[in-house]
């Protein structure tokens, strides 16, 4: 019974460790796509600007809008 327990152990060791490791390498790859697109960046900050309350619903359209059209 010892030597499942232990194996188990540690296979569950293993698998949340490479879980987290994935995990950091995936937002690690995404932040820095955002940083590489600063379109993508604007689009970003627009929508946290939104989500504070900093810019009223037509305001965000608009300037997703101008974002999107290139304009």
């Amino acid at each position: 019974m010892f030597p499942i327990t232990f194996a188990l152990f540690w296979l569950a060791l293993l698998g949340a460790a490479f879980y987290l490791i994935r995990r950091r390498m995936d937002s690690g790859a995404a932040a820095s796509a955002t940083a590489a697109d600063p379109m993508a960046r604007a689009q970003s900050v627009l929508a946290e600007r939104f989500a504070r309350g900093e810019i009223d619903e037509d305001e965000y359209l608009i300037r997703s809008s101008t974002l999107r059209n290139g304009g």
